[in-house]
């Protein structure tokens, strides 16, 4: 006798949407990890300098025109001694000269593109092994207009370091390969979208003018990393010290800046430095090239993050970022339903409009105090370092120098105590 299955129920609705929710579902699942999968590509994604592009792309063609051959990688070779497989996006011959195409991003094929033209001089007379180079910036490569930096003003923004790296890597032809009576080479760099790039980057500040720059640091670069954060701030900082500037205004986000553009009309705009969340590199470069006075412009929620010492909190840690505010309100003995209220505050933003509304400046000078205090610990306390706290308007709400006294309670010269917590919402 055989066994007898049983059949299973399927409770399936007749429009038969139970079977389409499991699709939708099935996509779903498809669709969010596809975007996870493309956010750690994009937060992953590394790129080349412009500075390797051009070298690169001047080795790929000096081998096209020596040999006639079209490489689609070479052996590139690094300052530190390293080589990697350069990829080349491909070639142009014409009359006697070679351009060869390199991106900045080798997996994006939108990315931009350094273009460099490889022409030749010959001479009858030539010895072999005295190469010379004739390194020039074309479309897209910007003029240098002010000093501070490591190429002189009115030449173009191709760093040594990138020149270097194309002499090095074109020599290095000259052991394996026959030129001939060729004598010189001259090298062209061209970036087709460089004025549009410079536009929408930092370039300008950097005294860079017409198109971006030519740079070799490091070759294989990260997008938006810390380090290249620090470089930029570093050179900001330098330029503004060559062009006479004694004091430099700090601020982590344009926004501020423009704000801090009206507060000090008369300021120069090289003095203007934007530090994200690297005010600790900011201050430390300050010091080492001695200015004579340093300015720190923020926003509020920017201060609360100096004031606790946690400039790398997340968004979604900045509830946390309230208590100390409510800590401060307590020791000043703000009313109840002040406490009250920053305790159901969500945001930063909240506890401001409410602080402002109430009219409690003493707390905006306490946070003002504390945010000095944290950061002075960086460079020393008698450095002459000035915060200045704004509202999302623009106003100035509170300010504090060195030269001023701390005048701290103890509840704030200690960390924030854990008996000190909020209060409880009773509507909860």
């Amino acid at each position: 006798m055989k066994p007898t299955r049983r059949r299973k129920n399927f409770n399936y609705n007749r429009s038969g949407n139970s079977g389409n929710h499991e699709r939708n579902s099935r996509n779903g699942r498809s669709n969010s990890y596809r975007n996870e999968r493309q956010r750690i590509e994009k937060k992953n994604r590394l790129g080349y300098t412009t500075g390797t592009c051009a070298a690169g792309a001047a080795k790929a063609a000096a081998i096209c025109l020596l040999t006639g051959d079209s490489p689609e990688t070479i052996s590139l070779l690094l300052p530190s001694g390293k080589r990697f497989w350069f990829p080349i996006k491909g070639f142009i011959k014409e009359n006697g000269r070679v351009t060869a195409r390199a991106s900045t991003v080798a997996a994006d094929p939108n990315s931009p593109e350094v273009l460099v033209h490889l022409s030749y001089e010959e001479e009858a007379s030539y010895l072999s092994g005295n190469l010379s180079f004739n390194i020039r910036g074309g479309t897209g490569v910007g003029k240098v207009i002010k000093p501070g930096l490591p190429v002189p003003v009115g030449e173009d923004a191709i760093f040594p370091e990138s020149q270097n790296l194309i002499r090095e890597n074109l020599r290095e032809l000259t052991k394996y390969m026959h030129f001939g009576s060729i004598c010189q080479l001259s090298v062209t760099i061209e970036v087709p979208e460089g004025e549009r790039l410079a536009r929408q980057s930092l370039t300008e500040r950097l005294g860079i003018e017409g198109g971006v720059a030519i740079q070799e640091t490091p070759a294989l670069n990260r997008m938006a990393t810390p380090e290249a954060w620090q470089r930029w701030i570093t050179q900001a900082l330098t330029i503004a010290k060559e062009t006479g500037a004694n004091e430099v205004i700090l601020t982590p986000g344009a926004r501020s800046e423009r704000f801090s553009r009206a507060i000090f009309p008369d300021t120069p705009p090289e003095s203007f430095v934007l530090t994200a969340d690297h005010i600790e590199h900011a201050l430390t470069q300050a010091k080492a090239l001695g200015f004579s006075k340093v300015f720190y412009v923020t926003h509020f929620g920017k201060m609360l993050k100096s004031m606790t010492g946690k400039m790398k909190m997340s968004p979604k840690a900045f509830i946390t970022s309230l208590i100390p505010v409510y800590h401060v309100a307590l020791v000043e003995k703000a009313p109840e339903e002040i406490l009250t209220g920053l305790n159901q505050c969500k945001t930063p933003r909240e506890g401001l409009e409410l602080l402002i509304r109430e009219g409690m400046g003493n707390i905006f000078f306490r946070i003002c105090q504390r945010a000095h205090r944290n950061l002075s610990r960086l460079v020393g306390n008698e450095f002459p370092l000035e915060v200045i706290l704004l509202s999302y308007d623009g106003e100035i709400l509170s300010r504090f120098k060195t030269e001023e006294k701390y005048g701290f309670l103890n509840v704030l010269d200690q960390p924030f105590s854990s008996t000190l917590q909020p209060v409880q919402n009773e509507s909860k």
